[in-house]
Order: structure tokens, then sequence, then C-alpha cells
């Protein structure tokens, strides 16, 4: 590949792992809320001013679980290929590539 379309990849890959981390987070979140709200109340939850019985919500947090697992996986693989376009990029950079790295290490 070009250069540049190394470059390009790395600012792509590094976009899309800054958004499925902000997606995590709030999965996660919404996920920890769900098994406090489960912990605390009785058969019948509101969570977020929509009612549920405790099976229901149960379910939500499984899923909220899954999607929060696959998200991780996601990021995992993001990693991965921005680990390979480094390595191709090489050890000389300039300082915009540089600091393309370390924003893609941020993540």
């Amino acid at each position: 590949m070009v250069r540049e379309d190394l470059v390009l990849a790395l600012q792509l890959i590094t976009q899309r792992l800054r958004n499925v981390r902000r997606i995590q987070f709030a999965i996660n979140f919404l996920f920890a809320y769900i098994l406090l709200q489960i912990a605390f109340n009785g058969l019948q939850l509101t969570i977020f001013t929509v009612p549920f019985t405790r099976g229901r919500a149960v379910a939500v947090a499984f899923l909220l679980a899954l999607i929060g697992l696959a998200l991780s996986r996601i990021r995992r693989n993001y990693r991965h290929n921005g680990q390979r376009v480094v390595f191709e990029l090489g050890r000389e950079l300039s300082q915009h590539e540089t600091w393309l790295v370390q924003q893609f290490q941020r993540y």
C-alpha cells in the first residue's frame, strides 16, 4: 500500500475505535444501571420510565452484556488491524504520522 493509504487507514481505524469506545461506555453504563435496578427493586421495576418485570429486565441485561462482548471483540480487531498498519508504516515517521500513531495508541 502507498504511505498515504496507510495514513488514511490509520485515521479511519482511530476514528472507529473512538466511536466504538463511546458506544461501549454507554452500553456498559446501561448494563450497570439495569443490574442495580434488578438488585434493589422488587418484581416490578421502572427503567428510564419504562415498566419491566424482573424477568424482562434480566433479559435486557443479558442482551446488553452480549452487545458489550461483541463491541469488545470489535475493538480488539480494530486494535489488531491498527497495529499492523503501524508496523507497515515503519520506524521513520513524520510529525503528523507520529501524532496519529499516538492517537491510535490512546484507544
